[in-house]
Formats: C-alpha cells, structure tokens, sequence
C-alpha cells in the first residue's frame, strides 16, 4: 500500500484550520508573495493560489477592494479582473499545460461562496484528472506543493502584461 502525504489539507479536513483575521483576500494584496500563495498583485486585482485547492493549480483572481459581489464593481474594475484572470489563464497554461479550465465565481452562500471577498475560481483541468481517489476515498491528488507552483506562476507573470490592468511590482 502506497501513503499520500499533503499535511496541508488536515486543518481544513479536520475544521481546525484556526479562522485567519480579517479577510485573507485582503491581507494577501498588501503580502509579499514569501508571505502568502500570492502569484500576481496588479493595480486593481490580486491573484492568490486557492490554499485548499480543486486540483494543481487551482488560482483565485479578485478585486483589491474589499467587495461582495460582482455587481459592486464599477467597469473598470470588471475589466481588470477579467484581464488578470485572461494573465492567469496564459501562466497556467505555460507552466502547467492543462487540456481546460473551470472558470466561475460562486456569489452568495447558497452557491458556494465560503468567503466574502468576490473572487473568480480559475482551475485547470486534464483528460486525466479524474481518477479512483475522489471517487473511492473523497481525495483529491496534487503532485506539486503549493510554494512551489506559485513561484513558478510568478515568473511566468513577471513579464508585462497586457492591458489596462498590468502587474505592478512588489
């Protein structure tokens, strides 16, 4: 029998994970990228590894500005967040080549939303993705850690980027 290690998940498995001050969407736009599982901080939209993720990968694209729902951005803001998730859908697909992508937000409780900092779910996806383990043990497996796929979608977003919305330094 072979042992699958990810440490990271019992926390969050066991609900011990102790509830972090304040938004973490918030606290991750003003960390430096040592400090959290932040990939790209923009001048209107922050872009943070998912620490409980769907599968390798899986990112979150959001407002700087603390907002609820999608209806309380202004356009520009609507603009930028689509192009950074435009920015992470390039990155993810040089560094990790998936076959697709689920892109979503889930608004309200009721959909899913667990925090209330809007964010946009970006999670890439294989052919092979689907396998035995969250079928027969509720498990999901990542092969890379986390650290180290944010560093890599770090520098595949150090470049400039396109649009209104580039990356700014820092």
């Amino acid at each position: 029998m072979r042992q699958l290690w990810a440490p990271w998940r019992m926390a969050y498995v066991s609900g011990d994970s102790p509830a972090p001050e304040g938004c973490f969407i918030c606290a991750a736009a003003g960390a430096g990228p040592e400090d959290s599982l932040l990939v790209e901080r923009a001048e209107r939209t922050v872009t943070l590894l998912n620490r409980f993720p769907y599968s390798s990968g899986h990112v979150m694209v959001a407002p700087r500005r603390h907002a609820a729902d999608l209806r309380d951005l202004g356009p520009e803001e609507c603009l930028a967040l689509l192009q950074a998730a435009q920015r992470a859908l390039d990155a993810l697909s040089a560094v990790m080549h998936p076959g697709g992508f689920n892109v979503g937000f889930n608004l309200g409780a009721a959909a899913g939303a667990s925090v209330d900092h809007l964010h946009l779910h970006v999670v890439p996806r294989w052919g092979s993705d689907t396998n035995f383990m969250p079928v027969l043990a509720d498990t999901k497996v990542l092969p890379e850690h986390l650290e180290v796929t944010a560093r890599r979608l770090r520098e595949a977003l150090a470049g400039p980027g396109p649009g209104a919305d580039a990356p700014t330094p820092g």
